[in-house]
């Protein structure tokens, strides 16, 4: 998936042609274009996933191993949904 966004509290908006997907918690300083390649999933209880990262600041040439949270999976229209309902207003 590619790093599309950034959103409210360091969480970082993920894209593809399956859908959107937030994440956080990574060990990681991630920018715009770059890629999360999902491995496995770690915890099902605190959707902890293994990903490794390929950034585009180096031509994703290498992967780097690294573990996120995800916090939101889904189509952009439910995205909206989401984020009017974790948004303070």
């Amino acid at each position: 998936m590619d790093v599309v966004g950034y959103l409210h509290h360091a969480d970082l908006l993920l894209e593809d042609e399956q859908g959107v997907t937030i994440i956080g918690n990574s060990n990681y300083v991630l920018s715009i274009g770059d890629k999360v390649y999902f491995q496995q999933l770690i915890d099902a209880d605190s959707k902890r996933y293994q990903v490794n990262i390929s950034f585009a600041s180096a031509g994703h040439s290498t992967l780097h191993e690294d573990e996120i949270q995800v916090k939101f999976e889904g189509s952009r229209e439910h995205l909206q949904q989401y984020l009017n309902s974790t948004t303070v207003h």
